[in-house]
């Protein structure tokens, strides 16, 4: 299994993750638990994001962009 195909199993899960915690907090009414479930939702946005973006470097083809930008590099 190739670096982009377990990136993407693990954006599906994130995803799935994310819809989760907006289904609960339809529901939730406490607002101490609300704001957790809000930042647990926020954090598993933020990875989707970060995974996004590593999966498009992964899967440009080379060039000089790639040169000058690297696929290991941390932005």
């Amino acid at each position: 299994m190739k670096d982009v195909d377990i990136l993407k199993d693990i954006l599906e899960y994130r995803i799935s993750n994310q819809k989760f915690y907006n289904q609960n907090l339809i529901e939730i009414r406490n607002p101490e638990v609300r704001a957790i479930t809000t930042q647990m939702r926020d954090d598993e946005m933020r990875a989707i994001v970060e995974l996004q973006h590593k999966i498009k470097r992964l899967e440009a083809p080379s060039g000089i962009i790639s040169k000058v930008f690297p696929k290991n590099s941390t932005f």
